[in-house]
């Protein structure tokens, strides 16, 4: 049965001349559902064309999951005859989802057995939007009951303090009764002893003034999360930490703003003993690296300061690298140490004036295993111990004890490798005159990517040839 059959051209005509006059997007329907007429702003709430559309269903328009709602809808508008209002998602041409609300009339034309339907569509995106805000709103709401164990207060835009929590009057020893109501930045005396903006009054106007008397300011979305010191706090100074954020209302307009508070003073105090504890270790660490670095030069005293300019060098390599300042930290006290295992070797090997047999060279390759396993009970980070285990590995896995290479050499030893040849080479050993520096960068420079980092090597070459780095 065709559609001319169902519903009069005539009816469907004058239908369509009615629709293109409606400002609402409408379209009219077969009883199959298949589109028989439509108006201009459904072609532009659709994404397609006129034509298009006279050739679809109106299921091509849902999403499938709404198909069968669809046909239950269908039953209840036959039998009843009443208007059907629901919301659904409708699929434009491009492919995105709009959510719409549909009233559906069924409509009779000549005869009690010809009938079409009407469909008025209304986009509903931002009625959507409100209701997402509104469920915000009861998160926020959500928010404010979390922050009740904490020191909690609420003002409105002007200022006045309305919500003045259990846990506030505890803290500040204000009751509840003398704060309520208040203005004019009363809520600030507890805490500074005077009247001033705080960072609750920051979630309602920036002001950098204000800010910059924090510590330390981050926000997340609509959250500022700040730590600052209150200097008379119950009469004594607090370390605080506080959370601020904008209070909507259902409309969505800002009604004010809310802080939690939490003071923090014991805990930063045992983070400063903690600290100072830390600098205490570290300080007793690097009287222990001077000691040994003591040791090993006593023992072996053509090398006397060795070790102390290597660690110069390596750390200005380290520095020239970008490298952080626990990282340059590390290398230096490795460079500290890095012959300490010497103090094992015989001193007639050490102090030869000639060049050693090949049983004296291998004891002497035995320096950075002596020297890891000396260092491997100190609380040192691995860079520091791996580095001395591996100053004397090369570029291309020549080098001992374990014949790595390339990269799977630690960064640390890389540069303490460089930095030890060109200090041993620019200085005088047993065995023969100081070479001088320039012939110690030639030998980096030859020997770059083969036995040396060739980062590190460029990094070492700019610190004499461009920075006028000198031994002190």
């Amino acid at each position: 049965m065709s559609r001319e059959q169902l519903v009069p051209l005539e009816e469907v005509q004058r239908r369509q001349r009615f629709s293109r006059r409606s400002a609402q997007p409408y379209c009219i329907l077969h009883p199959a559902w298949h589109i028989v007429g439509c108006n201009t702003p459904f072609c532009k709430l659709t994404g397609y064309n006129e034509k298009e559309l006279l050739a679809m269903s109106l299921y091509d328009l849902m999403t499938s999951e709404w198909h069968e709602v669809h046909k239950q809808m269908t039953q209840e508008l036959y039998q009843t005859g009443l208007p059907q209002r629901y919301e659904k998602e409708c699929v434009r041409k491009a492919g995105e989802r709009v959510p719409v609300e549909s009233l559906i009339n069924l409509v009779f034309g000549h005869g009690r057995n010809t009938h079409f339907y009407c469909a008025f569509v209304t986009d509903i995106t931002s009625h959507r939007r409100v209701e997402e805000a509104l469920r915000e709103w009861k998160l926020r709401l959500a928010d404010i009951i979390n922050f009740l164990p904490d020191a909690t207060f609420v003002i409105d835009l002007n200022g006045s303090v309305i919500t003045w929590n259990q846990a506030i009057e505890e803290m500040t020893g204000v009751p509840a009764e003398d704060m309520l109501g208040k203005g004019n930045y009363e809520y600030a005396l507890p805490f500074y002893g005077t009247r001033r903006p705080i960072l609750i009054d920051l979630v309602l106007c920036s002001d950098e003034q204000v800010e910059n008397n924090y510590s330390f300011t981050t926000k997340e979305k609509n959250l500022l999360i700040a730590e600052t010191t209150a200097p008379c706090l119950r009469g004594k100074e607090a370390f605080l930490w506080g959370k601020a954020t904008p209070l909507y209302d259902n409309q969505g307009n800002l009604v004010g703003a809310i802080e939690s508070i939490r003071d923090l003073t014991e805990r930063k105090r045992a983070q400063d003993e903690l600290q100072n504890s830390l600098v205490k270790l570290q300080n007793a660490l690097e009287g222990v690296v001077n000691a040994l670095a003591l040791t090993a030069e006593k023992k072996d005293p053509y090398t006397a300061g060795h070790q102390r300019r290597v660690a110069q060098l390596a750390g200005a390599i380290a520095r020239e690298m970008n490298l952080t300042e626990q990282q340059i930290k590390e290398i230096r006290l490795a460079a500290m140490l890095h012959d300490i295992g010497k103090i094992h070797l015989p001193t007639d090997i050490l102090s030869k004036p000639g060049q050693l047999n090949e049983i004296e060279m291998q004891l002497i390759r035995t320096h950075p295993n002596i020297g890891y396993e000396i260092t491997s009970s100190i609380p040192f980070e691995t860079s520091v111990s791996g580095a001395l285990l591996q100053h004397h590995e090369r570029w291309d896995g020549s080098g001992y004890p374990l014949g790595l290479s390339g990269t799977d050499i630690l960064l640390s030893a890389r540069i303490l490798g460089v930095a030890d040849v060109v200090e041993a080479m620019a200085s005088h050993r047993p065995y023969r005159p100081a070479l001088g520096i320039d012939r110690a960068l030639e030998e980096i420079l030859l020997n770059r990517g083969i036995l040396y980092d060739p980062e590190v090597v460029d990094s070492c070459l700019r610190l004499f040839t461009q920075l006028g780095f000198e031994f002190e």
